[in-house]
């Protein structure tokens, strides 16, 4: 998109692009972007907040009033956005179903295995109302998707795969299950918004603290760039990484 851009702006249209990740923008340069700190996907934020879908369009709109060629790069600084009918706020609370005991003496890895165990009830009720899944494009069950990332988290290179099949490309369903997994359980107790689970799943659970501890050793793994590239850009949402950032510098 970045090169489309530029593209059309030689032809004498002026763009705007919306960035979902940081390192892209940066290094594709595009005439004019807002970077956003939202989930891949999810270029305008959660869904179902028109208005706040709306204030990103309208930072990105503006940017249009900026003279090219560029590259011009903002960031798009999220606000809270009330939601309610007429004039009247409506404050909607929400909980997860399932309380996690605190398990101190158990590893990362037994207390993963222990939230599937207790979500999965609530994640076959989720199934049950939605009539889908978005899990299993790892071509693997919840527990060896979480049993395979164990394998890669303590040795990548004893964490198999298919032959048809790239190693990084299967980290990255596999991480893509874990979180699906955990945001359809979630689900089953309705009124939450994608706010909430997103908070809830990488602030107070050992799936999200698992995920990012894969991302922390295996950025740095120099045995397969792509592996790299997916833990480092695409394992955690960015709005989580500068989260941690803004926090271990206060």
């Amino acid at each position: 998109m970045s090169g489309l851009g530029h593209l059309l702006e030689r032809e004498g249209f002026a763009t705007v692009l919306i960035g979902l990740v940081p390192q892209h923008v940066q290094a594709m340069k595009p005439p004019r972007a807002l970077l956003v700190p939202f989930e891949l996907g999810r270029p305008l934020g959660e869904p179902g907040n028109p208005e706040a879908q709306r204030a990103v369009l309208s930072s990105a709109l503006q940017l249009l009033d900026q003279p090219g060629p560029g590259p011009i790069v903002e960031s798009f600084v999220a606000a809270s956005v009330t939601k309610g009918v007429g004039s009247t706020p409506v404050e909607e609370t929400w909980a997860c179903p399932v309380s996690f005991p605190a398990v101190a003496d158990e590893g990362l890895s037994a207390r993963v295995q222990q939230e599937i165990s207790l979500l999965m009830p609530w994640f076959e009720r989720s199934v049950e109302q939605r009539k889908h899944t978005a899990t299993g494009v790892s071509g693997m069950t919840i527990e060896e998707v979480a049993t395979w990332l164990t394998l890669l988290l303590e040795s990548s290179e004893s964490a198999s795969t298919s032959a048809e099949q790239p190693l990084a490309m299967t980290f990255k369903l596999a991480i893509e299950d874990l979180k699906a997994f955990y945001l359809e359980a979630a689900t089953a107790q309705p009124g939450g918004s994608a706010t909430d689970l997103s908070s809830w799943f990488w602030r107070q659970t050992a799936g999200g603290e698992f995920i990012w501890s894969l991302r922390e050793v295996l950025k740095g793994f120099e045995g397969d760039e792509q592996l790299r590239i997916y833990a480092a850009f695409t394992s955690v949402p960015e709005a989580e990484v500068q989260r941690r950032k803004q926090l271990s510098i206060e």
